[in-house]
């Protein structure tokens, strides 16, 4: 099903191509993230409808944000976001989607398709 599906992994302008992502970087990238900094990691084909999962820290110490965009017919989009505290149930989401081509479960997701339209 995804014989040939690669991901590219953004930081803060900093890109990594497939060969270059393994757990380790995306452990250490989301475990320190700080204010204006975020991780994007999108696959070369959409994943169970996906376009890119990201993270990025909030104001608020301790606080991050996960977002997901879902591909909605021809040039349409669902966008959900997801706040917590919670650093390793983010990079467990991550390490599914990079690894087991896998969503989280999106129905405690908040669908914010209207903010970005």
């Amino acid at each position: 099903m995804y014989s040939t599906l690669r991901y590219t992994l953004e930081s803060t302008g900093t890109t990594y191509e497939n060969d270059s992502i393994n757990a380790s970087l995306l452990v250490d990238l989301i475990t320190n993230l700080e204010l204006q900094e975020y991780v994007v990691l999108e696959p070369s084909e959409l994943v169970e409808g996906s376009m890119y999962m990201q993270a990025a820290a909030l104001e608020e110490p301790g606080q991050m944000v996960a977002e997901i965009r879902l591909k909605e017919g021809e040039d349409g989009f669902r966008h959900y976001s997801f706040s917590t505290t919670d650093t390793t149930g983010i990079i467990q989401w991550f390490l599914d989607y990079w690894g087991k081509k896998q969503l989280p479960q999106l129905e405690s997701w908040q669908d914010i398709t209207h903010e970005l339209d």
